[in-house]
């Protein structure tokens, strides 16, 4: 099986993300961040219990917050989607033009005649998003990334049956 122009758009990017993050992705992501996440827990506590009647804020103070809330939720979108670009450019940069699925393992062709060769023996296992099939290498964090928007779901059939009978072991 040949894939063709490996080159991913940031819907693709997206899902491997998707498929690519762990159980414990948000929890991180909450805690990494818990300074922003207990300015707005106390944002959203002082706006409901002013609304109730519990307390009588200072509403231009609780705006103020909003303000910076707001702000802060802004700017994180802000460099993240600046950060994507970024990394989808670079990741692109060194993904190959060619992969090809063969009985022996996967073989890459990559830009300036570069290529190699990944026997299926390491590989652990795969996944299947809505664009991209991520085949996951058993050494570090390396995958494989077949992108198939393009492919119908009958399409992508042969290429799932081949998988699972490389590589078992998806969950």
């Amino acid at each position: 099986m040949q894939f063709a122009g490996n080159k991913l758009t940031q819907d693709d990017l997206r899902d491997v993300s998707k498929i690519s993050r762990t159980k414990m992705y948000w929890v991180r992501l909450v805690m990494a961040n818990w300074y922003g996440t207990a300015l707005l827990l106390i944002v959203i506590w002082a706006t409901a219990a002013g609304l109730v009647g519990q307390i009588h804020p200072n509403w231009r103070g609780v705006a103020a917050m909003w303000a910076v809330v707001v702000a802060i939720v802004l700017w994180s979108v802000y460099r993240t989607k600046r950060a994507q670009t970024w990394q989808l450019a670079q990741l692109n940069a060194i993904l190959p033009d060619q992969v090809n699925l063969t009985t022996e393992g996967v073989k890459l062709d990559g830009p300036n005649g570069a290529s190699g060769f990944v026997p299926w023996r390491n590989f652990k296992d795969w996944h299947e998003g809505q664009r991209v099939i991520l085949v996951r290498r058993s050494d570090g964090n390396r995958a494989v990334i077949l992108p198939i928007a393009h492919l119908s779901d009958v399409e992508r059939a042969p290429v799932r049956q081949f998988l699972f009978s490389q590589i078992p072991t998806t969950k």
